[in-house]
C-alpha cells in the first residue's frame, strides 16, 4: 500500500480549516494543530505515565483537546480532522492499534473510532514512524530523495520508507520496521537466547538499561551524574558523558553505532534508499552518533550500495511526526 503526494496540499495554507496532530509515543505526547502544508501553528507537550497504561495516554490527550479547539479559534480557524501517529504497529483500514511495545492496554483499541465518537472530526491513524517518514520526507532531510528511509532511536527504534514519491506500508499494518528485526547480542551472557531485536539494543531505554546493568570504570564520570544510584543513569546523562569525553560514555557509543550501522546495512541492501534520516532522543547526541554509524557502515555495506547514500540526523527533529500527521491528515480522502 502506498500513500500521500507531498505535491498534493501545495500552496497558500488555509488558516480556516486547520488540522489536528496528535502523538503517542512511550515517552511523551504531542499535540498541535496546523496546517494541511505541515505548518505547526501551536503546539502542547506532556510526559507519558506509563503506569497508567493506555487509558492514562486517552486521559492526557482529551483533556488537552480543549486548549487546542480554542487555540484554533484565536487563528480565526476551526480544527476540520485529525491526524494520528502511534507508537506502535495500526491497522490502518480500521484504524486501530494492533500493539504497543511500551504502554499497556492498546492492542486491538479502536483508536479511530474512539476519537471520531469524542470529537465528531474525521480521524486518521498511522504508525508514529510511518507519519515522521513522510515528513521528514516532505519537509526535512528526505526531500528530492527518490527512495527515503526514516529511523528513530528513542525509546523504540522504528522505520518508514518512501518510494517513489510514495509512502510505503506494506499490506496496510506497516512495513520497514527495523527495530522490530534481530542481531546477535553481543553481550548475550548464556541464558536465553543470543538474538536480541534491534530495539533493545539500540534504543534509549536498550542502553539505558545496558549502562544500568554494566560493570562501569569507577573513573566514569557517569558515577558523578548519577549521583553514585547507578539504576539512575539515563540518556541525558550518557549524551552529557559523550560531550565532556567521559571513555565509558564514548565506548557504548561506539558500540551501539556499530550496532545501528548493521541494522541500517540491511535496509539498504533491501530497499537501496539514497537518503537515510535519523531521529528520536538519541539522535539529539548529533554528531558523534551520525559521524560513527557512518563510518561503522562502511564495514558492512555490500558494494553495489557504496557511495549511493547518505544517513543524516532529522531535520525536523521533535516535530516530526506532527509534521507527518498534518501532511497525512490533509492529504486523507
Amino acid at each position: 500500500m502506498r500513500q500521500g503526494n507531498c505535491e498534493d496540499k501545495a500552496g497558500v495554507a488555509d488558516m480556516e480549516q486547520l488540522i489536528m496532530a496528535i502523538e503517542t509515543g512511550g515517552t511523551k505526547i504531542q499535540l498541535a494543530i496546523g496546517t494541511a502544508q505541515g505548518d505547526i501553528l501551536y503546539n502542547h507537550y506532556a510526559r507519558v505515565e506509563r503506569e497508567k497504561g493506555f487509558r492514562g495516554v486517552l486521559d492526557v490527550v482529551t483533556g488537552i483537546m480543549p486548549e487546542l479547539i480554542e487555540k484554533a479559534r484565536e487563528f480565526g480557524g476551526k480544527i476540520e480532522r485529525i491526524g494520528i501517529g502511534f507508537g506502535g504497529p495500526v491497522d490502518m483500514a480500521s484504524g486501530t492499534a494492533i500493539w504497543s511495545p511500551q504502554i499497556d492496554g492498546w492492542g486491538g483499541f479502536p483508536v479511530k473510532k474512539f476519537f471520531e465518537e469524542k470529537t465528531g472530526l474525521p480521524t486518521y491513524l498511522y504508525n508514529d514512524s510511518d507519519a515522521a517518514c513522510w515528513g521528514e520526507y516532505c519537509r526535512g532531510a528526505g526531500r528530492g530523495s527518490d527512495i527515503f528511509f526514516y529511523t528513530n532511536m528513542g525509546s523504540g527504534v522504528g522505520g518508514g520508507v518512501v518510494i517513489d514519491g510514495k509512502l510505503y506500508t506494506g499490506q496496510g499494518y506497516g512495513a520497514a520496521e527495523i527495530g522490530h528485526s534481530y542481531l546477535y547480542n553481543p553481550f548475550y551472557s548464556g541464558e536465553g537466547s543470543p538474538v536480541m531485536q534491534v530495539e533493545n539494543l539500540c534504543a534509549g531505554w536498550g542502553i539505558e538499561r545496558r549502562m544500568r546493568n554494566d560493570s562501569i570504570p569507577e573513573s566514569s564520570l557517569l558515577w558523578k551524574l548519577c549521583g553514585g544510584e547507578q539504576g539512575k543513569i539515563d540518556c541525558l546523562m550518557w549524551g552529557e558523558g559523550i560531550r565532556r569525553n567521559d571513555p565509558y560514555s564514548i565506548k557504548v557509543l561506539d558500540e551501539t553505532c556499530e550496532l545501528f550501522s548493521i541494522a541500517l546495512s540491511n535496509v539498504i541492501c533491501l530497499f537501496s534508499p539514497d537518503t537515510i534520516a535519523i531521529g528520536g532522543g538519541v539522535s539529539l547526541i548529533g554528531e558523534p552518533l551520525i559521524s560513527r554509524i557512518n563510518e561503522y557502515i562502511k564495514k558492512y555495506i555490500y558494494i553495489n550500495s557504496e557511495g549511493r547514500y547518505r544517513i543524516v540526523k532529522s531535520e525536523l527533529d521533535e516535530a516530526v511526526v506532527l509534521v507527518g500527521g498534518l501532511l497525512l491528515a490533509g492529504q486523507a480522502e
